[in-house]
């Protein structure tokens, strides 16, 4: 990464990197990476699902693991149980964290080559920008949690019932904390953003991370995922105009240990 002096231009002076590309090649191109760091996540967590569940549950080990290993009836309801379990969702988020950034990265050098640094935001963020976007961040995540104190349907007991099953703090907070916000930046404000800037706006482009953002966190309700949005949109702000994904990365890391030491 490059230091604070050296940063690279923010969006709003983002271009194509390959100028001799039509932007629509290099927009098809992103996303195409894009539907293969997801794919490479759904087989990841769905492996890591497949090996906790049957460990817990012989019949389940039984049952052949393939593509209709999901829709089995006894999978469903051996799903159902642990959907909430503290140390599947470590297992997960640990794995599919890890292995789905080191893809992003990797792809998206094959792709950019020192190009690479401008799309994903690869830059050490100015300490006064850092804080002005954690205080403005922190300043929406407390409105977030009002409207959800105030509205009953809007609240879930979600990260409580996953922080009370698990069995070891440290991998579900590495997890949660470190490697799924990790991924999920590099995958939305990173990749997805800097594709979406070869056609689009900046505005744009914080629009369709803010709602990718929300639609990734089907584990909560419609209204509750509404609400996932606004903070989707403050992180997406904050990698366009700090210039670093670093920003975006640090703010999603705070909420989420907030979601653990004070679920």
């Amino acid at each position: 990464m490059e230091s604070p002096s050296e940063q690279e231009p923010r969006s709003s002076d983002f271009m194509p990197l390959q100028p001799g590309r039509p932007a629509w090649l290099e927009f098809a191109m992103g996303l195409s990476l894009f539907s293969i760091a997801i794919s490479v996540f759904a087989v990841v967590q769905g492996i890591a699902i497949h090996h906790f569940v049957s460990a817990q549950d012989p019949d389940v080990a039984r049952v052949p693991f393939g593509l209709g290993w999901f829709s089995d009836s006894l999978v469903k309801e051996a799903l159902l149980k642990h959907e909430r379990n503290g140390d599947l969702i470590a297992l997960e988020t640990i794995w599919s964290g890890l292995l789905c950034s080191l893809v992003i990265l990797l792809t998206c050098w094959l792709w950019k080559r020192s190009g690479v640094k401008v799309l994903l935001g690869l830059a050490l963020p100015r300490f006064i920008e850092l804080m002005k976007w954690l205080v403005l961040f922190a300043l929406v995540v407390a409105g977030v949690e009002v409207i959800g104190q105030l509205i009953p349907s809007l609240g879930t007991d979600f990260m409580k019932d996953v922080v009370g099953s698990s069995t070891d703090l440290i991998k579900l907070a590495l997890g949660v904390v470190v490697l799924g916000p990790l991924f999920e930046e590099l995958l939305l404000r990173g990749l997805l953003f800097g594709t979406v800037r070869h056609i689009a706006d900046e505005h744009v482009s914080v629009a369709v991370t803010a709602g990718v953002f929300a639609l990734m966190h089907l584990q909560y309700s419609v209204p509750i995922m509404l609400l996932i949005i606004p903070l989707g949109v403050v992180l997406g702000y904050a990698r366009a105009r700090s210039g670093s994904i670093l920003v975006p990365i640090v703010l999603h890391m705070a909420n989420n240990s907030l979601s653990v030491l004070w679920p």
